[in-house]
């Protein structure tokens, strides 16, 4: 969706292609996910998601990271990434 954006570690992307890419360039990624939290958004055909855990990035050492996903539906079962801000957590 071209209304889609992405804040990643502040850095702020608007538009799918663009998503897209910025996502491409951060380099090939493992998730271990270690908590989901979900609820309803004040918009009926939404949801909010929480998550944190650990991502590897490059082979790298395990970081801490969280982000936050609001999904909109788009019809029954159907949603699509409206907002998703991710960040780091450096320090614990």
């Amino acid at each position: 969706n071209e209304q889609s954006m992405l804040t990643f570690e502040g850095q702020q992307v608007q538009g799918s292609p663009a998503i897209i890419n910025k996502l491409k360039s951060v380099g090939p990624v493992k998730h271990s996910v270690k908590t989901t939290d979900i609820q309803p958004s004040s918009n009926p055909n939404a949801i909010v998601i929480f998550v944190t855990g650990a991502i590897q990035i490059g082979g790298d050492n395990p970081l801490h990271f969280c982000e936050f996903f609001h999904l909109v539906g788009t019809g029954p079962g159907q949603y699509y990434v409206h907002n998703d801000v991710f960040r780091l957590n450096y320090g614990l």
